[in-house]
């Protein structure tokens, strides 16, 4: 390539790279006057047109960098163009995409690629091109020509992959999976695997034509050792022995995993899915707390007997125990988690009796951890109104709210988070709830001493009672349509910002608070 030796597009570097300087620094009418002076001195460089376009593009003039484009790509199909590099292609691919013309650019590859038919950089160039506009054929096509040019295993990926979406995504299937096991066998029987992405690749096509055992055998086998970590692949065989319906050896897989991996809860659940046969289909995570899948087995869907049920989750209560017994430590949270699972498939077998008691168990364990009540929302969602009344006097009973500690402080904040998240606070009192609103800024006032040696960017202990005070607050304001409620819950988080400046949640609340008023210089200040 020209760059190699000093030129960019044909073009001294020296000469083009004050021009990106410019357009990085968004000084684009001084990149468009270098781009005059280049063009005077390279009037036939499309590289130079190329910066031309794109500097006119970021300018908010998409016509005319459209017309500089296509006399740029006018020139490339000429055949007075010595200095044919991928750097003027990806420039001009970067304004037809930011133009939503892809096609363009698309073409120019394909020009190229003909041009030179043995030019790795731009048949990559024209796999990405391929790539965004979706065409899963042609990106095969020219991954497996990649392949032959240069015999790199990545490139045989990016064949296999297209080949996936390619019978993901249309007819044919089963012949385009078993094109794809082919061309992979192929490449073991001279070259073996390198990557674990190329053994997972390799296990997922056999997945998906439900050859379960061939996939177990090539876990077993040397190119096995390709997993970076024993629990990944002992997952993996869990779920091809789930597939494939051998319940039982899955279920001893996963009692592996579980012994050197005991926090982890989808594992648990796929576990306890296999022992009553039926295994687990998970949600896909909605945000980016680190807290624990509300997914669940339903032991009512199983096609076991009641005794054997009752008889599974014994064995797995069992096992539990040890776990905990195991790890003692505040940070492993799953196996406790695992022992509420069980009971709640105790409950749908007409046994509640210990359900409320592993509730209890755990808020005494894990309450004063910030995630502990949406850890076991899907839970207490199954309570009735005095069991909730029940579990929350319990809590309450289990700790001297009026001490000043980090542990007595997580258990106050938890019990507000549990009101809150059973919508047990919008059936209380305007006054109940003005007592609520009061009793967390003044415990957040008290408890203020805990976070005096903490860094200014460190989170404070407590800060979310702020939060929920504000917000009970503006339920206030929405009931009675008393603006009094609403300025309070502004005070309430300037007061936040006083102790502690860089609180976004307040920030955030405070901007829509502000709005709402028609304080925008206000609402200006908060962003």
């Amino acid at each position: 390539m020209a760059s190699k030796f000093g030129l960019a597009g044909g073009i001294p570097e020296r000469r083009v790279r004050p021009i990106w300087d410019a357009v990085d620094s968004r000084q684009y009418k001084s990149a468009l006057k270098l781009c005059t002076a280049l063009l005077a001195k390279h009037p036939t460089s499309p590289y130079a047109l190329a910066l031309k376009a794109l500097t006119l593009e970021r300018m908010g003039k998409p016509d005319e960098a459209l017309s500089v484009c296509l006399e740029a790509k006018e020139l490339l199909y000429s055949n007075n163009i010595f200095h044919f590099d991928d750097l003027t292609l990806s420039t001009l691919q970067i304004v037809f995409q930011r133009l939503e013309r892809l096609d363009l650019a698309t073409s120019c590859y394909e020009y190229a690629c003909t041009k030179y038919p043995n030019n790795l950089e731009l048949m990559m160039g024209l796999f990405n091109c391929y790539v965004r506009e979706y065409s899963y054929v042609k990106q095969q096509q020219t991954a497996l020509r990649m392949y032959k040019t240069v015999g790199e295993e990545r490139f045989l990926l990016w064949a296999v992959c297209s080949i996936q979406l390619q019978a993901y995504f249309s007819s044919g299937g089963e012949k385009l999976l078993a094109f794809a096991e082919a061309l992979l066998k192929k490449h073991i029987s001279s070259h073996s695997l390198h990557e674990p992405e190329a053994l997972s690749l390799y296990v997922s096509i056999l997945e998906q034509q439900a050859k379960y055992d061939a996939a177990l055998e090539v876990l077993s086998g040397d190119l096995g050792s390709l997993m970076g970590r024993e629990e990944d692949k002992l997952r993996l065989q869990g779920r091809l022995l789930t597939q494939a319906c051998n319940y039982v050896a899955a279920s001893e897989i996963y009692q592996k995993v579980l012994e050197s991996c005991p926090d982890d809860w989808e594992s648990f659940l796929h576990y306890l899915g296999c022992l009553l046969e039926r295994d687990v289909k998970l949600p896909k995570p909605t945000t980016g707390e680190h807290t624990c899948s509300s997914c669940s087995v339903d032991s009512n869907k199983t096609s076991l007997s009641e005794e054997v049920v009752e008889s599974r989750l014994a064995s797995a209560l069992l096992f539990v125990q040890k776990l905990q017994k195991n790890d003692s430590s505040d940070s492993v949270r799953g196996p406790h988690l695992a022992n509420i699972e069980i009971e709640r498939q105790h409950c749908l077998s007409g046994n509640s009796t210990k359900f409320m008691e592993a509730l209890v168990n755990y808020f005494h364990r894990f309450g004063h951890l910030s995630c502990s009540s949406s850890d076991v929302e899907i839970y207490l969602h199954m309570l009735s109104g005095d069991e909730i009344t029940e579990l929350l006097d319990t809590i309450s009973r289990s700790f001297d709210a009026s001490s000043v500690s980090v542990k007595a402080l997580g258990l106050t904040i938890t019990t507000f988070k549990v009101q809150e998240l059973l919508g047990t606070l919008l059936s209380k009192s305007t006054t109940d709830l003005q007592r609520i609103a009061k009793g967390m800024v003044e415990t957040f006032y008290k408890n203020l001493p805990l976070s005096r040696d903490l860094d200014p960017q460190e989170s404070m202990h407590g800060e979310e009672l702020l939060s929920m005070a504000s917000n009970i607050l503006v339920q206030l304001f929405w009931r009675t349509r008393n603006l009094g409620y609403l300025l309070e819950a502004v005070l309430v988080l300037e007061f936040g910002l006083t102790v502690r400046k860089h609180v976004w949640q307040y920030k955030i609340t405070l901007v829509h608070l502000y709005s709402y008023l028609g304080a925008l210089p206000l609402a200006h200040r908060c962003m």
